[in-house]
């Protein structure tokens, strides 16, 4: 058994592309088969070097390896740009046998009418096709360049693909492939055409979604481990409403002829959702050392270490509240030794006179505090609320905001103990208008 992908270098790697690399790659690992990754570059003005890499980097950064293919086996080529003699020789074969005639200077597949097509569908069930319906089609052009049509089906046969698992928006092709191999006297493999992605709104995923690139997410901060287990529910299941699985529980279960046939809906809020839980399982030595190589990376310099002191503490905190890695800098940098920033809108729709008050009252607590600890400060600052008579809201948004800059912060009086005594001291008094 052997499967394959053949992604186009015009753009980025596509979250369509990828699910359907990565369900053929674990189909084939499920059945002890062969996967194989080509590069499909007939259209050589908008191909380039850097989709090439884009589409391997983001592949392997997925998870997913080949066993043979583009830069594993250097005595044989994987772009189809090596390949337009081998496609030009077949499409003078095929002229040469009557099969395929001249048209202005192009060669085009006869096609024998008043015959079917048929083949089963892993996710369709039997397909039938009148060749009535299909027109005599291109295999090469005036240029000698092969169309999709001939250079996809010479490639499927000379590196012995047995199962082509592709998108449905191909189905209609599907006929043209069968009668050129019926032509070429090749061995017919079976086929699976996996369904669409859609967006929410019920449409064709597109750029109206948003992003819709591999390497847009993980810029963003998706895990591989995130987007592997998203992606393999996008269209098949392995039962029993589980969701959230690893890669060899996906290998061991997978089975394309269990994909649903309807488009798969591919919603950022639930990757999201997703993401954060495979942060909230990771052990703490694991997501402490993912997150300050992520703080570092963000800063372009390295944590000193009375900043790595400050996280520490906040970080079993922090690991509970995001949902991506670039989230990070937002929950800590108000423990950076960074030019500290309050947000102005923010700081103005918590500040009142009883804000201004109660800040005034628990920095002259803090600055008496002998014991610096959570229980003290939660026990604090509750009671000068009701000294107040003020609610918690009232009191703890003020303080949060001036404290981490944000109303959006980790838990605070974890923040504080974090940030530590003096520092905290410090920054009520910048926002104390009357000390």
């Amino acid at each position: 058994m052997k499967l394959r992908i053949a992604p186009s270098p015009t753009g980025e790697l596509h979250i369509g592309n990828a699910r359907t690399a990565l369900f053929n790659w674990l189909y084939a690992r499920n059945n002890n088969g062969k996967f194989l990754v080509r590069i499909d570059d007939t259209d050589t003005e908008r191909s380039t070097p850097e989709y090439e890499k884009n589409i391997i980097d983001n592949l392997s950064w997925l998870g997913i390896d080949w066993d043979e293919g583009y830069e594993i086996d250097s005595s044989n080529t994987y772009k189809q740009s090596d390949r337009f003699t081998r496609y030009e020789e077949v499409a003078n074969n095929l002229l040469n046998e009557g099969i395929a005639y001249e048209d202005d200077g192009a060669i085009r597949f006869k096609v024998e009418k008043n015959n079917v097509i048929s083949f089963k569908d892993y996710v369709r069930g039997d397909m039938e096709f009148s060749t009535n319906d299909i027109e005599d089609f291109v295999i090469l052009r005036t240029d000698k360049t092969p169309t999709y049509h001939l250079a996809s089906t010479v490639d499927d046969i000379d590196y012995e693909i047995t199962i082509v698992a592709r998108g449905e928006d191909i189905l209609s092709s599907t006929p043209k492939h069968i009668m050129l191999m019926e032509a070429l006297n090749a061995k017919i493999p079976d086929f699976c055409h996996l369904p669409l992605l859609f967006g929410p709104d019920g449409k064709k995923l597109s750029k109206r979604h948003g992003d819709t690139s591999v390497a847009s997410f993980k810029e963003k901060g998706i895990l591989p481990e995130a987007m592997f287990n998203y992606m393999s529910i996008l269209g098949w299941s392995p039962g029993n409403d589980l969701e959230i699985f690893n890669k060899d529980f996906a290998i061991s279960n997978f089975d394309l002829k269990n994909v649903l046939g309807n488009p798969a809906i591919f919603d950022t809020k639930k990757l999201l959702w997703m993401n954060g839980q495979y942060i909230r399982s990771f052990k703490k030595e694991t997501f402490h050392e993912l997150a300050f190589k992520t703080i570092e990376e963000s800063l372009s310099r390295s944590l000193f270490a009375e900043e790595i002191k400050r996280i520490e503490v906040i970080l079993p905190e922090v690991q509970e509240r995001i949902e991506t890695l670039n989230d990070l800098i937002g929950q800590v940098g108000f423990l950076l030794d960074e030019p500290f920033v309050v947000n102005d809108v923010e700081w103005n729709d918590v500040n009142s006179e009883n804000a201004q008050l109660y800040l005034m009252n628990i920095r002259k607590r803090f600055k008496e505090m002998e014991d610096f600890n959570l229980k003290n400060i939660e026990e604090m600052m509750r009671a000068e609320l009701k000294k107040q008579n003020i609610k918690p809201k009232e009191g703890f948004q003020a303080t949060r905001v001036a404290i981490t800059g944000t109303k959006i912060s980790p838990p605070l009086f974890e923040s504080i103990f974090a940030l530590g005594l003096s520092p905290t001291i410090a920054r009520l008094a910048e926002k104390i208008e009357n000390l």
